[in-house]
């Protein structure tokens, strides 16, 4: 493996081990509606189901953002050892066994580390999406909240 290529390789997990950042902020905002949606209905006589909603929009994209963190972290383990290989992986096994694992397409066999880099940083941005969702939809619902008091 060439020496820019074991670099973009380093980079790109350091840059993937972001993912984790953004899952611990992801995680509280999850657990939070998740729990307005249980005990909110239970203590109030008529529970506002548009602040309900905004839970549920906000466990929905807390529930793809942990699928993604979960891909991502996942990526970022096979970049780190892929990029500590002295000798030129065998990326041909690898998307063997990724396809047989579900996470690659037949279309994306026998791809570049560049292309890999890529899929893996589309995977990161998803991740953060969901969160930056997240975070809107529990805007959304303070303001709806506060025009109803």
């Amino acid at each position: 493996m060439s020496e820019p290529t074991r670099e973009l390789l380093l980079c790109a997990a350091a840059l993937l081990d972001q993912g984790r950042k953004v899952d611990r902020l992801s995680r509280p905002l999850t657990a939070a509606a998740l729990i307005a949606i249980l005990i909110y209905p239970a203590i109030t006589k008529q529970p506002p189901w548009i602040l309900i909603g905004s839970a549920m929009l906000v466990t929905l994209a807390g529930l793809a953002e942990t699928y993604f963190a979960i891909r991502v972290g996942f990526d970022a383990a096979l970049v780190r050892q892929l990029a500590g290989v002295s000798d030129a992986p065998d990326l041909a096994g690898i998307d063997v066994a990724l396809a047989r694992l579900g996470l690659l397409r037949a279309t994306q066999l026998d791809r570049p580390a560049g292309a890999r880099v890529d899929g893996a940083k589309r995977l990161l941005r998803f991740q953060a999406l969901a969160l930056v969702t997240q975070m809107l939809c529990v805007e959304a619902g303070a303001c709806i909240a506060w025009m109803w008091r």
